[in-house]
């Protein structure tokens, strides 16, 4: 499933790649289930054109929905092609409805390049999931691909601090988790502008 809706929100799932296999993710023990849907893009990444044509018909009803939000199992700065397209789309041709991205904060170190002026084009709203200020916990509980590992948590928090820069309401969110010092984080989001928010660590029911 591509699209999916929950309280209140239209969720875009573009893909279920993702340059980390963090330790607290529910995809594998959820069987790629989440509140009913079915997350798991077995035939292939939605095509652009696909996903636009879901988010039209769900928005031809105007009030129905607080937010859209890109946010699946997977990474969605992985495919910047479909993220600028439809987010592009949506803030042009849209019902003025606020745009969020979830992510891990590697979509700049995976692309080699700083794509937080695309991001802005067409966002309003970023939440980027920090979980740790040591940068050795973050390796451990983030578990990143060759291709990004080392060199994570130093991106995502530079990630996050460009963000700020660029005007977008940002987030950062931590998992309640036994030795995680929340607080911590708690600081660094007060110290560079963003709003904290500590969640639930989800497991299978």
């Amino acid at each position: 499933m591509h699209l999916y809706e929950h309280q209140g929100n239209i969720y875009l799932n573009i893909t279920n790649r993702c340059p980390t296999a963090c330790s607290f993710c529910i995809k594998k023990e959820w069987g790629w289930q989440f509140h009913g849907h079915d997350l798991q893009l077995e035939k292939g990444e939605p095509a652009i054109g696909e996903l636009l044509d879901g988010l039209d018909e769900r928005l031809a009803k105007p009030g129905l929905y607080r937010e859209i939000v890109f946010c699946g199992l997977g990474e969605p700065t992985m495919r910047m092609d479909a993220l600028n397209a439809v987010g592009l789309h949506l803030r042009l041709h849209g019902p003025g409805l606020p745009i969020r991205l979830n992510t891990v904060g590697l979509g700049s170190l995976f692309h080699g390049r700083d794509i937080v002026p695309e991001l802005a084009l067409f966002l309003d709203r970023v939440s980027v999931s920090l979980n740790t200020l040591d940068a050795a916990q973050w390796e451990r509980l983030h578990r990143p691909s060759p291709a990004v590992r080392g060199r994570g948590f130093v991106a995502a928090c530079a990630f996050i601090e460009r963000c700020v820069r660029a005007g977008l309401a940002t987030r950062v969110t931590a998992i309640e988790q036994p030795g995680v010092d929340l607080e911590a984080v708690r600081a660094y989001a007060a110290r560079v502008g963003t709003e904290f928010l500590a969640r639930p660590l989800l497991t299978p029911a």
